[in-house]
């Protein structure tokens, strides 16, 4: 992992985080003493489950206690509310929410009290006895700059009562995250709790809030798949006591509509050594389903005793999208991909051109075309942001500028991310020959690779509707195998076809896509029936200058075959699209 680019890329924004805390630390260390404890408990029961690690995580709500830049990865709005039962009969009770304003930038609100039951701190027994408690409400904002680069702060304002004395107080947080492109590795920096609390009385110094620094390191392994994990270390340094390293990991088993997760972590606090037990040892637990995430963390402090924290958040907006992703995590055909070879020289790809067709996907962020040999080695890169190109088209050569050789060409590996850093991969051989001498070569890479050439045929004169419903069955369009690549020679074909529909105004017009039973398993048939239908639709409405709100898409896998033998000619007439004119 290297991530001087970033550096490079974003100083000025590091430079103005750094000239921040600069001041702002300078003047919390010239008081003496810090108050308001409270602020260092973890708010998090993800974090706490894993040993306090959360810093270079940072993927929900609680990221406002941890590192504020991280709201910048919230893509849903989401609320948590959190309880947890703390030694000494303390309760503390946590509310956050998360609005994203826009991709990659999200507004935080949260609010945290704690509560310390009545209690009498004279030797009186007939002294009245008095209460304690604390309030924080915050306020944060991160947002990303370029694709590996986030800045967060918040604001907070603190209330402390302690029996019949107050004090009022105010803070800053801030953080920052880096990541690489995929995000399995990310880099967390953040400060918290720079600001100081009124006197309680005139018998009373002013105090600074408990200020601490925060660096994190995290790793997520494959995340995309059904099983992932997570780890991670973060140093933790308090103005006012030792350095602590809190390190943990993540063990999730399912898909984004439901999902385990097992936690657990260990923090090295010199101050909590003398505790005894299972001190700085945690362990946790969760579970996701339709948008909701429960879950739990048990910490132990020794002879002060366990606590035990609980929280529940909501993501709204979720449910949709999680179907989605788990569809494109199932089906690569989600991104199609079909390379169409144009020429070959001596064994060798000469040219290819990629027809890239990302359906229903217009929140592409990024994507990247690597094109390898069989060992996995690339051999040429093509990137952007944004929707891919239509087309892109490959000389054959690899980054150096030479021409690949060796018989066995390339294989080709699609990636896109989306705005909320979904990944889905296309990835399929180009074309393979076995390795034969430059005196055969041609030949028979001309006979492996001649392209199938389809006759267009042409709409009759006579043709009028049939029928009470005045039906118009036109000549199918046939397609190569396994492919949605429209061939040139039927788009004369489909211009006759727009203009018989555009004569029928009030018609509609059903677009059948089929698939040959050869082409694969029933889900690919039909992703191919769905691409050829659809393909037929685009040329329709963008060149035939039909209206789309009376055509209807829609593909039948292999389920109809016209012909079921076991020939060339009968596979052919299977990989069709039927265009049926309802005129009335």
């Amino acid at each position: 992992m290297n991530f001087k680019p970033l550096f490079s890329k974003h100083a000025h924004a590091l430079v103005a985080f750094i000239v921040l805390l600069f001041p702002l630390t300078a003047f919390s260390q010239g008081i003496s003493t810090t108050g308001v404890q409270f602020l260092e408990i973890p708010v998090g029961v993800r974090g706490a489950g894993m040993g306090g690690m959360f810093t270079a995580v940072a993927d929900d709500v609680s990221t406002m206690f941890w590192n504020t830049a991280g709201l910048a990865q919230l893509n849903h709005p989401e609320i948590s509310a959190l309880q947890l039962f703390y030694f000494a009969d303390i309760d503390y009770e946590y509310l956050g929410a998360a609005l994203p304003l826009q991709p990659g930038s999200t507004l935080g609100l949260s609010g945290a009290f704690d509560f310390v039951p009545s209690f009498n701190s004279t030797n009186n027994p007939s002294a009245i006895p008095g209460s304690a408690n604390d309030l924080a409400v915050a306020v944060g904002f991160g947002q990303t700059f370029g694709d590996n680069f986030a800045l967060g702060i918040g604001g907070k304002f603190i209330s402390s009562n302690l029996v019949t004395y107050s004090a009022f107080g105010g803070g800053m947080d801030a953080g920052l995250l880096l990541y690489t492109k995929s995000k399995d590795w990310t880099l967390g920096l953040s400060v918290q709790n720079l600001g100081q609390l009124s006197n309680f009385s005139d018998y009373s110094a002013q105090e600074s809030l408990p200020l601490i620094y925060r660096a994190g390191l995290a790793y997520r392994f494959q995340p995309q798949n059904p099983f992932h994990f997570l780890v991670g270390v973060d140093l933790e340094k308090p103005i006012d006591n030792d350095a602590i390293v809190d390190t943990g990991g993540e063990l999730v088993w399912g898909n984004p509509s439901f999902a385990l997760s097992a936690r657990g972590g260990y923090s090295f606090n010199p101050s909590e050594e003398d505790l005894g037990g299972a001190t700085g040892a945690s362990v946790g637990a969760g579970i996701q389903f339709s948008g909701f995430e429960l879950d739990y963390a048990l910490v132990p402090f020794g002879v002060l005793g366990d606590t035990q924290r609980f929280s529940l958040t909501y993501r709204f907006g979720t449910g949709e999208s999680q179907a989605d992703s788990l569809a494109q995590a199932q089906k690569v055909e989600e991104v199609e991909i079909k390379p169409q070879i144009s020429d070959v020289q001596t064994g060798t790809l000469k040219q290819a051109t990629f027809d890239i067709k990302p359906q229903a996907r217009t929140d592409i962020k990024n994507w990247t075309l690597e094109i390898t040999d069989p060992q996995g080695n690339v051999l040429r890169t093509y990137s952007g942001k944004g929707i891919p190109p239509r087309q892109i088209a490959w000389d054959g050569k690899d980054s150096s500028g030479n021409i690949v050789t060796g018989g066995i060409f390339a294989n080709y590996n699609l990636r896109t991310v989306d705005v909320r850093g979904q990944q889905v991969v296309a990835s399929d051989p180009i074309f393979k020959v076995a390795k034969v001498s430059s005196r055969e070569a041609p030949v028979l890479a001309s006979m492996a690779m001649e392209p199938q050439v389809f006759t267009a045929p042409s709409i009759p004169e006579s043709l009028r509707p049939l029928g009470m419903s005045g039906v118009l069955k036109v000549p199918s369009v046939p397609f190569a195998e396994k492919s949605s690549h429209l061939s040139p020679s039927f788009e004369s074909y489909l211009d006759q076809v727009a203009r018989l529909i555009r004569k029928y105004p009030n018609c509609r017009v059903y677009i059948e896509g089929h698939a040959d039973p050869d082409e694969g398993p029933e889900r690919r048939a039909l992703s191919y029936s769905q691409n050829r239908s659809d393909e037929v639709l685009r040329y329709l409405v963008e060149k035939g200058k039909v209206s789309p709100d009376n055509l209807y898409s829609r593909g039948h896998g292999s389920a109809a075959p016209l012909d079921t033998a076991d020939t060339q000619e009968a596979h052919s007439k299977n990989r069709r699209v039927d265009i049926v004119i309802i005129t009335k």
